[in-house]
């Protein structure tokens, strides 16, 4: 199931949240596990991904890793996003407005990707381009 941006920000009318989190696993690979800082930074990435802003919010300093998070893509926050035909520019996603959870949230393009294609072959968590197996996860919390 994957949730639209529409359904992200009446949700976040319904039980005003403040944070959210991604997690996912590959048994074959690592974990990303990270969640908005409770600061001005993580706020905007919030609002971005709950449609009350298509303003695409800086990574850095928006996130905090939690213990298990063992991910390469969490260590390089500057790298992550696509604006404006550009790559690299330290931002969460690339401006998609519908499928923001799911489609490139946070990426390093052509290596570190948290990406869910429905439907499709790419099911990617801190890996690009690489199969998934039997026990594989993405979750998306919010509090």
């Amino acid at each position: 199931m994957f949730l639209h941006t529409d359904a992200m920000k009446e949700l976040r009318s319904l039980i005003s949240f403040t944070q959210l989190r991604f997690h996912c696993n590959k048994q074959r690979g690592r974990t990303i596990h990270v969640i908005t800082a409770t600061n001005s930074k993580g706020e905007a990435a919030v609002k971005y991904f709950s449609g009350q802003t298509d303003v695409q919010p800086a990574s850095c300093g928006s996130f905090i890793r939690m213990k298990d998070d063992n991910s390469r893509l969490s260590t390089v926050c500057a790298q992550w996003g696509w604006e404006k035909g550009v790559y690299h520019v330290g931002k969460w996603g690339h401006g998609v407005k519908g499928d923001r959870l799911n489609n490139h949230p946070a990426f390093v393009k052509s290596s570190y990707h948290y990406y869910l294609m429905p439907g499709g072959s790419r099911w990617e968590c801190d890996d690009y381009i690489a199969g998934v197996s039997t026990g594989d996860f993405w979750k998306a919390f919010v509090r």
